[in-house]
């Protein structure tokens, strides 16, 4: 090839005008040929190495190619070489030039290898399919969320009547929460490239009896009748899920008053940090519970806990504010604020001293009822960690004001009587 070298290891053919003006060895060989020069002898146009059905296509992609109208890529067809093999070929087009002129370089390669393997994977098809149907955990074969196979198994774990029943679904998408579909179908995409064999991932699902459970779920790309498809195995994990969250649950939340515990109270409060917000702060303290615990015994005093915990919770449930709630220690009780103003900050104060004030306590030695101090302070600036402890000590001085004017009663840092 006087002028220019072809290094390749898959056949390349070199176009000009439709006219074949350079080939290597190696695509002669792929199309019949015992040799580059018997090639270029034998043809009078690149067409005459292609079925008639795709000249006008291989013309057009030529012409728009040259012209830079189209980027080159990769194509797939079938051909048929000068001894009638049938053979697919992937070819890559990219522009040159050749003795100072544009033209075509195309490199192909013969996937006959691929195409008799993939021969082969349709006729073992049906032994994958036995061994899917045999299987003990849940699987399915879907493309574009259509099922296409699954097993018992899957129709088992998902609560659903029949396999016939699954199958006759347009999608799949059916059975996942509403707020988590758009999310799946993004990501199908990426299963398809394989980004994401390999991972387990926990997901929740709507059985076909309307329950949510969760389920470990692993996604890989199969071939299935030809072309990518989706297989998903599930394994039913809700249980395990379920003790998880029972376990965080007891981690962030007291014992006794199912309020957040400090250090959930101090997570919520760090999810504020370095934002512009007004925040509240109350403590409330039983009043003298030191003599009902001595008087009437601790069983009683945690009825006493759990009642201005319920009032508590309550409450903040009735606020269109952000809030949370918490047990400081023993008797004394945390909320925090923010989205509201100094009124309704003291106004629910004052909501939880007479709520709590009204209830009544049965013992044996009779009926009787307990009263709250509660102190309420605000900061309005960017919060960190010492800006909050400047507030609930703060907070804690107003508190023990409300004490020392005679319990039962609110003192906020905003009243003018303070």
């Amino acid at each position: 090839m006087p002028g220019f070298n072809i290094d390749s290891t898959y056949g390349v053919v070199i176009i000009q005008d439709l006219n074949v003006v350079n080939v290597d060895e190696n695509y002669a060989k792929i199309y019949g040929y015992d040799s580059a020069a018997e090639l270029l002898e034998s043809i009078e146009s690149f067409l005459d190495l292609i079925p008639k059905t795709y000249h006008q296509a291989a013309v057009q992609n030529y012409h728009d190619t040259i012209a830079g109208t189209i980027v080159p890529r990769g194509h797939t067809f079938k051909n048929v070489d000068r001894h009638g093999r049938e053979f697919t070929v992937f070819s890559v087009d990219h522009v040159i030039k050749w003795q100072g002129r544009d033209a075509l370089q195309v490199t192909v390669i013969d996937l006959s290898i691929v195409v008799e393997a993939q021969n082969k994977l349709r006729e073992q098809e049906q032994a994958y399919r036995q061994l899917i149907m045999n299987s003990g955990q849940g699987i399915m074969v879907h493309r574009q969320f259509k099922p296409l196979m699954l097993n018992q198994a899957w129709v088992n774990a998902m609560h659903a009547e029949s396999i016939e029943q699954v199958m006759a679904l347009d999608s799949i998408l059916e059975v996942i929460p509403p707020e988590d579909r758009l999310l799946m179908a993004d990501k199908y995409d990426e299963i398809l490239q394989g980004k994401l064999i390999g991972k387990s991932k926990v997901v929740e699902n709507i059985c076909f009896d309307g329950k949510r459970r969760f389920f470990n779920v692993y996604d890989n790309v199969i071939e299935w009748q030809g072309e990518s498809a989706v297989q998903v195995v599930i394994e039913d994990c809700t249980d395990k899920v379920e003790y998880e969250k029972a376990l965080a649950y007891k981690a962030t939340h007291d014992g006794l008053t199912d309020l957040y515990n400090r250090s959930a109270i101090n997570e919520w409060l760090s999810k504020l940090f370095y934002r512009q917000r007004k925040l509240f702060c109350l403590l409330i303290d039983i009043d003298d519970f030191k003599l009902i615990n001595d008087r009437y015994g601790h069983q009683t005093g945690d009825v006493v806990i759990q009642s201005i915990a319920k009032i508590l919770k309550q409450q903040l449930k009735l606020l269109s504010s952000q809030g949370a709630v918490g047990r400081w220690g023993g008797e004394e009780f945390i909320v925090f604020l923010t989205d509201i103003d100094e009124i309704h900050a003291r106004e629910l104060a004052l909501s939880i001293t007479q709520k709590f004030a009204r209830c009544q306590f049965e013992h044996r030695l009779g009926e009787f009822n307990a009263t709250t101090s509660i102190g309420v302070s605000v900061i309005d600036t960017e919060l960190n960690q010492t800006r909050i402890d400047e507030l609930v000590n703060t907070t804690d001085k107003y508190l023990y004001l409300a004490k020392a004017r005679g319990k039962n009663r609110v003192v906020s840092s905003f009243d003018p009587a303070s």
